[in-house]
């Protein structure tokens, strides 16, 4: 039987953080890009094209 270890729950939760901040469903990426098209405010726009990339 193969002992789990206090890094191997590290590095698993390090790897799960890391995917998430990267990942977006497209359902989300789509209502970004209608708010992105809809705003007037340029810093707003600024700030949702940074999510966007």
């Amino acid at each position: 039987m193969a002992k789990i270890t206090e890094r191997d729950i590290k590095e698993s939760i390090a790897d799960a953080i890391q995917y998430i901040s990267y990942y977006h469903p497209e359902d989300f990426v789509k209502g970004m890009v209608e708010a992105y098209e809809k705003e007037k405010s340029e810093a707003a726009k600024n700030a949702i094209g940074q999510i966007l990339i």
